[in-house]
């Protein structure tokens, strides 16, 4: 066969999948996903009135963010450097190995924030019975959120208490 004819035959075929794979369905992730969050779960032992539920961590996005169920979850307190930034890929990699994808996970929505941050969720994340937000400041990876200390439901409790909140 000629080289030409060949090179038409793969580009066809490499054109074909694409557009039969555009076509299809979405691929299905082995991962477990909740259809819905559950706003309040009396059985997880939640503070306040926020949302409460258990979910299947599904990316972890940085050191003070997680993906749970598909949805962001930012960590309530505590704040981790900029990927890009000096401890960033640490903070991350230390969340990774408390919590890897996969891992059961409860979040507890702060009442003081329940607007959000850039459209995530604030909350205490508790991981493979750890505290998140609490390890990552113990760990001196991450950094207290001291200005949110006079808003947040937290603040009262003894991991937010020794990193700073008075």
């Amino acid at each position: 066969m000629k080289p030409k004819i060949i090179i038409g035959i793969v580009a066809s075929v490499v054109i074909l999948g694409i557009v039969f794979s555009q076509l299809g369905e979405e691929p299905k992730s082995n991962m477990p996903i909740a259809e819905e969050i559950i706003e309040f779960d009396e059985t997880l032992n939640c503070l306040g009135s926020a949302k409460c539920f258990a979910g299947i961590v599904t990316e972890v996005i940085d050191g003070d963010t997680l993906k749970v169920n598909g949805e962001s979850i930012r960590f309530s307190l505590t704040s981790a450097p900029k990927l890009t930034g000096y401890g960033g890929i640490d903070s991350k990699n230390f969340i990774q190995t408390l919590c890897p994808v996969g891992s059961t996970v409860t979040v507890d929505e702060d009442d003081g924030q329940v607007i959000g941050s850039y459209g995530r969720i604030v909350g205490l994340i508790y991981c493979n019975g750890v505290n998140l937000n609490s390890e990552l400041l113990d760990s001196n990876l991450g950094y207290l959120e001291d200005r949110f200390c006079d808003s947040s439901e937290f603040a009262k409790q003894k991991w937010a208490q020794k990193h700073g909140c008075k």
